[in-house]
């Protein structure tokens, strides 16, 4: 008995001893920044690729249709990110702790309600595009199906990929983002060029997603100690997913919900223009974005560090991000016609006078979606209250005065400039309630150990 509560003592102690991680490392952030962002990058030129190949292929009415399916599953999708948000939290807490050991338990017992959950949310929307079906003039049950696949796989692609990022395995995490990107084209392309249309397309994004969610998945749920599952820990989780969720799926609203109004109020081929529009503006917040698949584990595990740490990050996550959308704005500004040339053809060129709003609207939702990101990722979600009544507003007037697409735009412009000051005061204020020192965490840790 005393050797065994020797031993004991001496794990707490190597573990109280232990240097803790997350604090605030400048070469470190920036090697895993490179890592990450540059697969992210590699990832989005896929993206970009599978939207104008694709839409070349199928034609503005055609790709009207696909790109609006992309839209609902981005808002659906909420859930992936809300799972795996809360996912990355608890293995951005274990891995600052040096608890690497509960990493791969947590993800085997907690993967299984995820995918409980990605089937109910298939099932759902199965049930969904019924009413759906009229509203959007999207008629075909298989486009449906497809959609309803294609969102319960990207659910759990979400909640492995965000354990990966917690546990800072950003390897696996890189390769999978690629994977997912290089494959959703080859495959897509390859199922429309068959004839299979939009559905084609669709399929090649559920092919993608298959492939980018194993190679992540796979590696997390091996090794580790045996760790029962516990009843009190699941419902923590859930309740945290439940937070998480109300936030990113306003966030989420925010950003794609224009599309559903262009499909109800619009001409398949408006749609279309519009829908070309979109995908070249929100290249702005998807690349400034790209700071937050770094910004969310670091300020995750720094807040577990110090008040010091966690406000470094959040200044350096801001000014990367205002530089990239001015940097950003500035090009589409400049070259919108020759953009839409480029990447969509000559049959698209009457997106350019929509494209300079849709620009504008863009980067204005980039600059408050990094603080949301921020605000999320340590866990304060007092922004859903303002997201929300955003998201309300938007929405009605869309509905009632969304007629055209300059005053869709007009209208997500007014919205996103006034959550800007509000949403960024909010992560500036939550430094107050930051950690000063390791210790709480480092006693957690070693109070902890099995």
């Amino acid at each position: 008995m005393d050797a065994i509560e020797s031993a004991e003592s001496a794990v707490s102690v190597q573990t109280l001893q232990a240097p803790l991680r997350g604090s605030f490392d400048l070469r470190r952030f920036s090697s895993d920044a490179v890592l990450v962002i540059g697969a992210a990058l590699v990832a989005n030129v896929f993206s970009y690729a599978f939207h104008f190949i694709l839409s070349r292929r199928l034609g503005p009415d055609h790709y009207g249709t696909l790109a609006t399916m992309i839209a609902i599953s981005g808002m659906l999708g909420v859930l992936g990110s809300a799972v795996g948000t809360v996912a990355m939290q608890e293995t951005a807490r274990m891995w600052a702790s040096h608890l690497d050991r509960r990493i791969a338990p947590f993800v085997r017992r907690t993967g299984l309600s995820v995918l409980a959950l990605a089937g109910l949310v298939a099932a759902a929307i199965a049930l969904l595009s019924l009413p759906l079906q009229t509203y959007l003039h999207v008629a075909d049950p298989l486009l449906w199906l497809l959609l309803a696949v294609y969102v319960g796989a990207a659910i759990f692609s979400g909640f492995a990929r965000g354990a990966a990022q917690g546990a800072h395995r950003f390897g696996i995490f890189a390769t999978s983002l690629v994977s997912e990107g290089v494959a959703k084209v080859v495959f897509a392309v390859a199922f429309v060029s068959l004839g299979f249309g939009v559905g084609g397309a669709l399929g090649g994004l559920i092919c993608g997603v298959v492939i980018g969610v194993g190679i992540v998945f796979a590696p997390m749920v091996f090794g580790g100690a045996h760790d029962a599952s516990h009843l009190g820990e699941r419902v923590r989780l859930q309740g945290e997913a439940a937070k998480v969720l109300t936030v990113t799926a306003t966030t989420s609203a925010l950003l794609f919900v224009d599309m559903l109004f262009a499909k109800h109020h619009f001409s398949g081929v408006v749609t279309g223009y519009f829908s070309a529009a979109g995908t070249v503006a929100r290249t702005i917040p998807y690349g400034v974005g790209l700071v937050a698949l770094v910004l969310m584990p670091k300020a995750a595990a720094a807040q577990h560090a110090s008040r010091d740490s966690l406000r470094r990050i959040l200044i350096m996550a801001g000014a990367i991000a205002l530089a990239l959308t001015a940097l950003s704005l500035a090009f589409i500004m400049a070259l919108p016609r020759e953009i839409i040339a480029v990447t969509y053809g000559a049959k698209y060129l009457a997106a350019v006078p929509i494209l300079r709003v849709y620009a504008l609207d863009e980067a204005l939702f980039s600059i408050f979606a990094v603080a949301v990101s921020y605000l999320v990722a340590i866990a304060r979600y007092q922004v859903f209250a303002y997201l929300l009544a955003a998201a309300v507003v938007e929405s009605l007037c869309m509905a009632l005065f969304g007629g055209t697409p300059l005053h869709l735009l007009r209208i997500a412009i007014t919205v996103n400039a006034l959550l800007v000051p509000v949403v960024w005061a909010l992560a500036w204020r939550s430094l107050a309630a930051a950690p000063q020192a390791a210790t709480p965490v480092r006693a957690e840790g070693a109070a902890s150990i099995p």
